[in-house]
């Protein structure tokens, strides 16, 4: 086994069980609150880093771009979310791990062997399936361009990432990345008039654990992405959702559809397609 396996299922892991956490959290959370909470708690993980395992000085404007292109990404695709349907919004973006693995195969003339390929194409069924919702919802004007903009950004930010990570290592991305987010957060949370949350309940002190064990886990993910094939790696780690359904159906008591269900097979059947490739 490969040594970037088993930090990037770690990380599967780890961000299966966050994605609970957060659908639970948000309850008593606003969307601002918890994208600064996850930053603030983030930064103080990666600082560390710089000196453990520091990057070179000529690894942080490239980083700091790639730090900026994902909160564009992150923006588009919120806004497509916010005025087309769900349930073909997240479809459309699930298929960016593919666009990754294409990118790495025939750029970076990454292998793909019959067994990862048959990962990726699982992996991306699974998100599809996991992203679909019937229904007829109103969209607004303009949200197929914003959702197929999301997609090349998604994907094109995943791979971008690992041309930055390789060979300078994660620690330049990682602060540079939390910083953006820190700022951007703060902008957010004055504008919405919120406060920064403290853990004043049992399940606040158990997202601000699961936070900081969530950062740790990207600090593994970016390392195996810095060491690894990305078109492994990515569609891998992209199976996180599925895991989240197992556990969600469980300990949310969440209704599953029979797409979800399958997308939920599908996914923990990629997941162990792609951990047997490396």
């Amino acid at each position: 086994m490969d040594p970037w396996v088993l930090p990037a299922l770690a990380a599967l892991v780890v961000w299966s069980i966050q994605r609970v956490l957060t659908k639970a959290a948000l309850s008593t959370l606003t969307t601002p609150q918890f994208y600064l909470l996850t930053a603030s708690l983030s930064l103080p993980v990666y600082l560390p880093m710089l000196i453990l395992d520091p990057s070179p000085a000529s690894a942080f404007v490239p980083a700091l771009g790639v730090s900026l292109f994902m909160a564009v990404a992150f923006g588009v695709t919120t806004e497509a979310l916010r005025r087309g349907p769900i349930g073909k919004v997240s479809p459309i973006t699930g298929v960016s791990p593919a666009l990754t693995a294409a990118l790495a195969v025939l750029l970076l003339k990454e292998q793909a062997p019959a067994i990862r390929v048959a990962g990726i194409a699982l992996a991306v069924a699974a998100v599809v399936l996991l992203g679909y919702r019937k229904g007829d919802e109103a969209s607004r004007r303009g949200w197929l361009g914003l959702t197929f903009a999301s997609l090349l950004l998604q994907g094109l930010g995943a791979f971008l990432a690992k041309m930055v990570v390789t060979g300078s290592g994660p620690s330049a991305l990682l602060v540079t990345s939390a910083s953006v987010q820190v700022g951007i957060g703060s902008m957010l949370l004055h504008r919405s008039g919120g406060s920064f949350p403290r853990p004043t309940t049992r399940l606040l002190r158990w997202t601000f654990v699961v936070l900081v064990l969530a950062a740790l886990a990207t600090i593994g993910y970016l390392w195996a992405l810095s060491i690894g094939p990305a078109s492994a790696v990515v569609p891998l780690v992209s199976t996180s959702p599925a895991l989240a359904g197992v556990v969600g159906a469980y300990v949310l008591k969440e209704p599953r559809s029979t797409a979800q269900h399958v997308g939920v097979a599908l996914g923990m059947f990629a997941a162990l397609l792609l951990a047997l490739s490396g």
